[in-house]
């Protein structure tokens, strides 16, 4: 059982750009047992990585914007709903405390205790505590508060019970989601590192199985269909008992997770190449090679600076990059981008969605998907085989880790995240992204993300090729037995290119 405290402070301050930052705590006591342990978030390697300087002003930025377990902040920059009625005074025009209101929200949340927080006037930022709500009347919408104070004026701007659905998403995920997925949302929980495969680790900002083209986000409908249904062939289970408003308000509290790890991971690109310790040793080591190289050919060759007098240097360059404002403006470029590419995810123009309808599941219509998944147009064959087994030649190659020259130490894929990934065997007819012909319509055109599995977009195949291929892929658990002798896939792939699917 748990317990639940909710204080909401008043807004702390603004950043020049940005939308006012409010802080909302959580206390979550095991009753019974004592004060539970306190959660805390975990930074990334390269965060660690960074000078002294540089890392603290880093964790500094992400408590200040994100907070703490214990006590989040809402950086209304972002599109997380994090729950409550936002409103604007109309008219300051009833009796002592009461006021009339226009409302941006459901009235049905306002309710008597509720608490109300200024966003505007003068009353926002103040120290004394948050207002609570008296009454409401949704007929007359005027709103009376519990307690007399300042009197607001029209064009004032509030929320009342901001926050609850942050909270409580919280506190959903602590206690069905953190043992896996980890209090940070990097699949590092305590029973994370025993499972195959690996909970999912949000901080990149991508989630495997949606309905978004490739190069998007997640929608708030693909984490709802994942928390409902769960993954199929994986330890993600199915919490379709969970009530809808306890599924809504995780589902938000993930997508802030993970709007968190991808600004710490972006934030601290933009910093890594100048003030990481890694680099700055490797920068010396390479220069004192190359200084001894130079003394043994006996050519003139500047001593390098010892590791002491760059790491100083690089404080002194840190200094002066928070001094001429070019931190402030990092941390505003990547809040700029995450909060675009998130709004940008619930656009119908990002969803993938066929222009044809499903062609029908005739013979005629998997033997062409079967000539397309053989072909060298998608080569499906080489990951998941000849006969959708999952045991295509690809699975016995050493891969380069993404974005470098060097392998990974094992043989066969990896997902982005350095977990080895084996090629679903479609012949179970089990498929991790959902086993509508649209969720099959939608991998084979926009992939699966952070994986080897490429979008194949329109200029690759047609809607009617793809569903040709879906129909071949939804038909594998069924054959009792190939109709012919299965040919080499060089000999499928040479017919097939001499007489391309239409």
């Amino acid at each position: 059982m748990f317990r639940e405290n909710f204080p909401i402070s008043m807004p702390r301050f603004t950043r020049t750009g940005f939308n006012v930052l409010v802080t909302f705590g959580l206390a979550v006591i095991n009753s019974g047992c004592g004060e539970a342990p306190q959660a805390k978030f975990k930074y990334r390697p390269t965060t660690e990585d960074l000078i002294p300087e540089a890392n603290k002003a880093v964790v500094k930025t992400l408590t200040e914007d994100f907070g703490t377990p214990e006590k989040l902040v809402a950086w209304e920059r972002f599109p997380v709903d994090y729950g409550g009625v936002k409103g604007t005074v109309a008219a300051n025009d009833g009796p002592a405390g009461a006021f009339s209101v226009t409302l941006d929200g459901d009235a049905g949340k306002i309710a008597k205790g509720a608490s109300l927080l200024w966003v505007t006037g003068s009353q926002a930022g103040g120290k004394s505590a948050e207002a609570t709500v008296k009454s409401f009347n949704a007929v007359t919408k005027t709103l009376q508060l519990a307690s007399a104070s300042t009197a607001p004026v029209a064009g004032d701007r509030f929320i009342v019970a901001f926050g609850e659905d942050m909270q409580l998403g919280r506190v959903v995920y602590m206690k069905n989601c953190m043992h896996c997925h980890g209090v940070t949302g990097d699949g590092d929980g305590p029973t994370g590192k025993f499972l195959n495969p690996r909970p999912r680790d949000y901080r990149n900002g991508k989630f495997k199985f949606t309905s978004t083209q490739s190069q998007e986000k997640a929608t708030r409908d693909d984490l709802h269909r994942i928390v409902q249904y769960g993954i199929p062939g994986t330890y993600m289970p199915s919490f379709l008992l969970l009530g809808k408003r306890e599924t809504t308000a995780v589902v938000e509290y993930v997508r802030w997770l993970a709007i968190r790890g991808e600004f710490e991971k972006r934030f601290v690109e933009e910093l890594t190449n100048d003030y990481s310790e890694s680099v700055i040793v490797d920068s010396i080591k390479k220069a004192q090679a190359s200084y001894e190289e130079k003394k043994r050919n006996k050519e003139e060759a500047e001593k390098p600076l010892s590791e002491s007098k760059a790491k100083k240097e690089a404080a002194a360059a840190f200094k002066k990059y928070v001094d001429d404002k070019e931190l402030d403006g990092a941390i505003e470029e990547t809040a700029n981008l995450l909060a675009a590419a998130w709004t940008q995810s619930e656009t119908p123009e990002v969803s993938v969605v066929p222009t044809s309808q499903r062609v029908e599941d005739t013979p005629e219509s998997r033997e062409r998907g079967r000539l397309l998944y053989m072909s060298n147009t998608t080569k499906c064959y080489t990951c998941h085989g000849p006969t959708g087994r999952g045991d295509g030649a690809a699975t016995e190659d050493f891969w380069d880790k993404p974005g470098t020259s060097v392998k990974f130490e094992k043989r066969g894929l990896h997902d982005e995240w350095g977990n080895p990934l084996k090629p679903r065997n479609l012949t179970l007819g089990q498929y991790r992204g959902g086993r509508r012909p649209l969720d099959l319509f939608r991998r084979i055109r926009a992939g699966i993300k952070g994986t080897p599995m490429p979008a194949f977009g329109e200029t690759v195949l047609k809607d009617p090729q793809v569903w040709d291929v879906v129909n071949y892929v939804m038909s594998l658990p069924y054959q009792q037995k190939q109709p012919t002798a299965v040919k080499h896939p060089a000999e499928v792939v040479a017919k097939n290119e001499e007489k391309p699917a239409n």
